[in-house]
């Protein structure tokens, strides 16, 4: 039996933990704030111990003075209304302040972005809070479907985070697209301009750039498992970059060249070695002759 995968999730992680720029326009899409590209976005602490297990959430961030926790899910989960109350509130303790004799916690805005939903994923989940002096309050977690986002909205939106999962829409059409040669070539054409757009927005940041291919392969080639002609031809498009960066290119220039160089060097010190073979053996009486002998036998 196969174990499950942690592909989503190691994904989603990697662009929160070693990318934290590209949340900010997830942050502004999700809780309606207007944050430029440039904002100072602080990563918080995701690892919280409980007295019976060790909770890792998947991104906690802090900008300005406000906390903000976003869950990715493959799947709607039954549980992640309670996951998600359980998760803020250690948040809220954590960052738990005492003012004026007194403290106070404050809950982040918390959001879980759905990678796959159904009709029947709702927009909010909702846990109803009863108090034992009677109040109530419904707690709130926003939900994001990634697929509501057309390829030009995430761009548009700059949505980076959600390219890497832009391949997912497609997972129930893969079986069919085995024995329909016009829908396979129409998804590789989507592909292809996934590929492009990304190149174009990320401009002349290659590293950016190979580490965003490289996400997208790592989900296209879990999600196409089964599907080995397909998760090549993803790989063909969107592999050719990750490889062939423009640092890379230069290195590879400079070596070739290098190498090229050397064995020039090598070569000229073996025609001298021979020059001067032939001069004292006397087959040559002067240095020109001996020269153009041995460049007769090595070539110039």
């Amino acid at each position: 039996m196969k174990t499950k995968s942690t592909t989503f999730d190691d994904v989603f992680r990697t662009i929160a933990q070693k990318m934290p720029f590209m949340m900010v326009a997830l942050i502004n899409e999700a809780f309606g704030e207007s944050y430029p590209d440039n904002v100072k976005i602080q990563q918080l602490r995701n690892e919280f111990i409980t007295k019976d297990k060790k909770i890792i959430t998947d991104s906690l961030f802090l900008i300005k003075d406000k906390y903000y926790h976003i869950e990715c899910q493959s799947n709607p989960d039954s549980t992640m209304e309670i996951r998600m109350i359980e998760y803020d509130f250690m948040i809220a303790h954590e960052h738990a302040e005492k003012k004026e004799g007194r403290y106070e916690i404050n809950f982040p805005e918390s959001a879980v972005l759905y990678l796959r939903h159904n009709k029947s994923t709702p927009d909010k989940l909702k846990v109803v809070v009863n108090m034992p002096d009677g109040r109530s309050f419904d707690y709130e977690t926003k939900i994001i479907k990634a697929k509501d986002y057309t390829q030009e909205e995430i761009f548009r939106k700059k949505l980076l985070v959600l390219v890497p999962f832009y391949l997912m829409r497609y997972e129930d059409q893969f079986s069919e697209m085995e024995q329909n040669e016009k829908e396979k070539l129409a998804f590789f054409e989507s592909c292809e301009k996934l590929r492009k757009q990304l190149e174009n927005e990320v401009g002349n940041r290659d590293i950016q750039y190979a580490d965003m291919i490289d996400l997208i392969t790592k989900v296209s080639d879990h999600i196409l498992e089964d599907h080995k002609k397909i998760r090549k031809g993803v790989k063909d498009i969107m592999g050719g970059k990750i490889l062939e960066l423009r640092s890379e290119k230069l290195l590879k220039k400079g070596r070739t060249e290098g190498r090229a160089e050397g064995r020039a060097e090598d070569h000229k010190a073996s025609i001298e070695k021979l020059a001067n073979h032939y001069l004292e053996t006397g087959a040559a009486t002067n240095k020109d002759d001996a020269v153009k002998m041995a460049e007769t036998i090595l070539g110039k």
